[in-house]
């Protein structure tokens, strides 16, 4: 059986640009130096006034908010919502980022022990153990106007298997409810909800530790689809070092050692209250309804910590992308080696849209490509398919395949009744809640093989300007 990933072994990292993808403090000490992060000097409220300012950042510079009211810690935002700046981190261009996290899962399926984390006792993440529990000292957001509270969105949360002790991370939305309690969401099918059934039949609860403010590696790794147990390790083979943890006051879970905030809490089993509404990926609030519930028994920090929060849109679109654009690839390419990229195009909300393109050297390579694709990633409700010639990042130039070489009465795929995302509104949800479906549709926008004069684009002669002397005055 062929393995859904290839067997290779990225490049080692340079140490400086491992520790700015790992630690946050790394980073924003890098986004300074580059220029790539603005700070904001005025005292705001957590409550509305900083995702307001922020979403006028948002896919541009990370903002750094000195000063929050209510609370002593900045709050940063906008790690992921512009791919270059993502690129600068990993030390190449944003569109090879994804190659490098498939490479790394690669390298992980091989050999799983190499880059093995330890426990340690100690670390950065428990440099201060708070001597009670109160969520609400810490500068956690409401984002929009709607929302039904603070939300912890971009915490690494992990947890153990009950059957194997193997640990597992993901991201979910928190809501703080209480200063130790907060009520969350579990998708369908994820491993979370698995492990929580299980200790739901013994009437015990899970334990868990909240890591906010990890880096970019670990963040990454925690949401790539379909891996399971023992994937934060692929953050290790990205950068070809152990990330390490550390033990937990409390439970028995490790956390991130150079975690900003690390938060201790156990889901209490059996138990559901009021969660939502919330800003969601697709654009619309996610409903208010009976959820999961968590008490938190312990919080500890860095001594001079940054709390670490983002808004639901290029952020999770573009940390969607690069996960899941490299589970797409790997698994198509096996299928259709004339794949060239794959793209979730925000237009998608980085969830539900996927551009490929394909050299094209033979008839039905776009059909195949799309399916292939619909089977690599459930959530997609829509691909195109686009030639080599096609810029998929581009999506003028997508539209441009789509009115100049897509013909509906052939070229259109529909697939009814499949398995949806249940946070997109035009998802018909199951009665029992379980999940929902939706047709979905492929668009073969490739040009007619072989391809003909018609169909050729128009050229131009490719020129470097720093061959030129031009003046070129900056406008106003």
């Amino acid at each position: 059986m062929k393995r859904s990933f290839p067997a290779i072994a990225p490049k080692p990292m340079p140490e400086s640009t491992a520790k700015r993808i790992v630690e946050l403090n790394s980073c924003l000490e890098y986004l300074e130096r580059a220029g790539q992060l603005v700070r904001v000097h005025s005292t705001i409220s957590s409550k509305h006034e900083l995702a307001g300012i922020a979403r006028h950042y948002e896919g541009q510079k990370c903002v750094l908010f000195e000063r929050v009211k209510g609370s002593k810690y900045p709050v940063f935002m906008g790690m992921l919502w512009n791919r270059e700046i993502v690129g600068q981190l990993f030390g190449m261009p944003g569109e090879k980022v994804a190659f490098e996290i498939a490479a790394a899962i690669g390298s992980w399926h091989k050999n799983r022990k190499k880059f093995s984390s330890l426990v340690l006792p100690k670390g950065p993440a428990n440099e201060v153990v708070e001597e009670n529990v109160d969520l609400y000292k810490l500068p956690i957001p409401v984002h929009a106007l709607k929302d039904g509270g603070r939300y912890f969105d971009c915490s690494v949360v992990v947890v153990k298997n009950p059957a194997t002790g193997i640990s597992n991370t993901s991201i979910h939305r928190l809501m703080v409810t209480r200063k130790d309690r907060l009520t969350f969401l579990i998708d369908p099918g994820r491993h979370l909800g698995a492990y929580l059934d299980i200790m739901e039949k013994r009437n015990q609860p899970l334990a868990v530790t909240i890591n906010n403010g990890v880096g970019l590696a670990p963040w990454l790794a925690s949401i790539i689809p379909g891996q399971g147990d023992g994937k934060y390790a692929i953050a290790n083979h990205i950068i070809g070092r152990p990330i390490n943890f550390i033990k937990a006051q409390t439970v028995d879970v490790p956390a991130y050692a150079d975690a900003q905030f690390v938060i201790e809490a156990e889901i209490l089993p059996n138990l559901r209250e009021k969660e939502g509404p919330f800003a969601e990926v697709s654009g619309y609030y996610a409903s208010r309804d009976r959820r999961w519930v968590m008490r938190v028994l312990a919080v500890t920090r860095r001594r001079h910590p940054v709390f670490h929060s983002l808004l639901s849109g290029k952020e999770v679109w573009n940390a969607v992308g690069f996960t899941a654009e490299a589970k797409i690839f790997s698994i198509v390419k096996q299928k259709i080696r004339q794949l060239k990229a794959v793209y979730l195009d925000h237009g998608g909300c980085g969830f539900y849209g996927a551009v490929v393109q394909v050299d094209k050297d033979q008839t039905g390579i776009g059909k195949a490509a799309i399916k292939e694709t619909f089977n690599a990633f459930e959530p997609l409700q829509r691909v195109v398919a686009v030639d080599k010639d096609v810029n998929l990042y581009d999506p003028n130039d997508v539209n441009w395949a789509i009115t100049t070489r897509f013909n509906p009465d052939r070229d259109l795929i529909l697939l009814p009744n499949q398995t949806g995302h249940i946070l997109n509104p035009m998802v018909e949800i199951n009665p029992d809640g379980t999940g929902g479906t939706v047709t979905k549709m492929g668009i073969d926008a490739t040009a007619p093989y072989p391809i003909t004069d018609k169909f050729r684009r128009v050229g131009f002669m490719n020129v470097d300007l720093k061959n030129y002397k031009i003046d070129d005055p900056a406008p106003g």
